[in-house]
């Protein structure tokens, strides 16, 4: 008889178990459908969330330049210090994506609902070790230096204004991830002027680099920011570079002389356009001895570079 009533115990209690469990199962599904994405507007549709986390602090750093190792230090010359709730995303992408589509649909965001503060793609992000360890801590990051982009930007979405930034890349395994963080701009005005001088100085790094240009048009926001570097600094020249495609018809030497009366054609109207005293302007005849740009169709390319 005590064995019985024993039992009968027992099962109860295991029932009473079951249901409490089958029920945190449901309400936990529940909490999951129910539980806001507001994320969903920053979601690359070909990804899915391996893990979230929000961090508050006075200075949240945001790279806006690559960094790099000098001495056994590493440097970063560039970046923004934000305070607030931030959100970082570890998105996984699946194999309908990829990790240059990933970052062409960022870019298409910022260039569309906010504005392009830094980038770097492939092997200009310098170490894929240094992304995953040094600035992100995800040890998931860490893939073949060819194979990654890095975006910083601001977005604005919904009347709401947001600072971010985007690493994508393709890991040892051959894994494609996503790493976002995001926080909201909220009287920030400091740091908004922070960001502002950074992105004037991103520019000009641009410029050094050299800016290409396919046809002998500059746009006017082009012409006002070389205006102003060369007003600022008397020591900078803007060099403007001429190439030519090379062809089978066409000789090395006749190559040579169609990019030359292109670059004196482009020089002298860059010349009208800036206002500026001609020997402030140099002249560099490449021709055909240079890689022709990807997706290019054309003769003859520019290149311009503001150095000293």
């Amino acid at each position: 008889m005590n064995l019985s009533i024993h039992s009968l115990i027992y099962r109860a209690a295991k029932l009473t178990v079951k249901s409490v469990l089958l029920t945190a199962v449901c309400l936990s599904s529940v909490w999951a459908e129910q539980a806001p994405n507001d994320f969903a507007f920053l979601q690359y549709a070909n990804s899915n969330v391996e893990k979230i986390q929000k961090r508050k602090g006075e200075a949240h750093q945001f790279l806006l330049s690559t960094p790099k190792r000098i001495s056994n230090t590493l440097n970063i010359e560039d970046a923004v210090f934000l305070a607030g709730e931030r959100t970082d995303l570890l998105l996984k992408i699946d194999q309908l994506g990829s990790s240059q589509q990933a970052f062409y649909f960022y870019q298409a965001l910022l260039l569309k609902q906010g504005e392009i503060l830094y980038q770097c793609e492939q092997r200009a992000c310098g170490s894929s070790n240094y992304w995953a360890n040094k600035i992100f801590n995800e040890s998931k990051l860490y893939g073949r230096d060819s194979e990654q982009y890095y975006l910083a930007g601001r977005l604005k979405s919904e009347g709401k204004n947001y600072f971010l930034s985007v690493y994508v890349v393709k890991n040892g395994r051959k894994q494609q991830y996503i790493y976002l963080r995001y926080i909201p701009e909220i009287k920030q005005a400091l740091a908004r002027d922070i960001v502002d001088d950074n992105k004037d100085r991103y520019q000009l790094k641009t410029w050094q680099t050299g800016v290409l240009f396919k046809d002998s048009q500059l746009k006017e926001n082009d012409i006002a920011f070389i205006q102003q570097s060369l007003k600022e600094d008397q020591a900078l020249k803007l060099w403007v570079l001429s190439y030519a495609a090379l062809s089978s018809k066409q000789s090395a030497s006749q190559l040579l002389n169609a990019s030359q009366i292109q670059l004196k054609g482009f020089s002298e109207g860059i010349v009208d356009k800036l206002k500026v005293d001609s020997r402030r302007v140099m002249q560099k005849n490449i021709g055909p001895f240079a890689d022709k740009p990807s997706d290019f169709s054309g003769s003859t390319w520019f290149k311009l570079y503001l150095l000293k």
